[in-house]
C-alpha cells in the first residue's frame, strides 16, 4: 500500500515483473502519465487502485485490468476506459455518427457544437447581406449588385471548402 504518500512521477513499467504481486495500491499520489502495458502481465493481481492521482491514456483492458471496477480509476481527469464514464475516442478516422448516450441528452460534442455556430454565422451573415444589399442598391445599382454577388460567391466557396475538408 503505497497510497497517499506524495508520490510523483510515472508509474514504472518494471512493476510488471513483480509477477506475485496480489494488491497495489498507488491512490491518492500525484503519479502521472499512462499506465503501464507491462502491469497486464500481472496476473496473481486481485487489488488494484490509481484513483485520484493525474494519469492519463486508456485503462489497459486485458487480463486482470479487465476485472477491476471504475473506482479504481476515479478522480484521473486523463484517464479513459470502459471501466469509467469517459471513454477513449477512436483516433481511425472521424466518425460522423452519433454516439450513444446514457440518457445524457443535454451533452453535445464539440463537433455539432462548431457545425451550429458556423451554420449560424453564415445564415445570418447571408440575412444581413440581402437585407444591406436591398438597402445600399437604390444608391448605386451595378456596384452594389457585384459586392453582393461576391459576398454570396464567397460565402458558397466557404461551404464548399468546408464540406470538402470533412469528407
Amino acid at each position: 500500500n503505497l497510497s497517499n504518500n506524495f508520490l510523483i512521477g510515472s508509474i514504472p513499467s518494471s512493476l510488471g515483473k513483480l509477477s506475485n504481486l496480489e494488491a497495489l495500491d498507488l491512490s491518492l499520489n500525484s503519479l502521472s502519465g499512462k499506465l503501464p502495458q507491462q502491469l497486464t502481465q500481472l496476473t496473481f493481481l486481485e487489488f488494484f487502485n490509481v484513483s485520484f492521482n493525474n494519469l492519463s491514456g486508456s485503462i489497459p483492458q486485458n487480463r486482470q485490468f479487465a476485472t477491476f471496477q471504475g473506482n479504481s480509476f476515479e478522480g484521473n481527469q486523463g484517464l479513459c476506459g470502459d471501466q469509467l464514464l469517459k471513454k477513449c475516442i477512436d483516433y481511425a478516422g472521424p466518425s460522423f455518427s452519433r454516439p450513444a448516450s446514457d440518457g445524457d441528452h443535454d451533452s453535445e460534442s464539440l463537433f455539432e457544437f462548431d457545425w451550429k455556430v458556423i451554420l449560424i454565422g453564415y445564415v445570418g451573415g447571408l440575412v444581413a447581406g440581402v437585407a444591406l444589399g436591398g438597402t445600399f442598391s437604390s444608391q448605386s445599382p451595378i456596384n452594389m449588385r457585384l459586392v453582393y454577388l461576391m459576398r454570396i460567391s464567397m460565402v458558397f466557396i466557404s461551404l464548399a471548402e468546408c464540406a470538402h475538408h470533412f469528407k
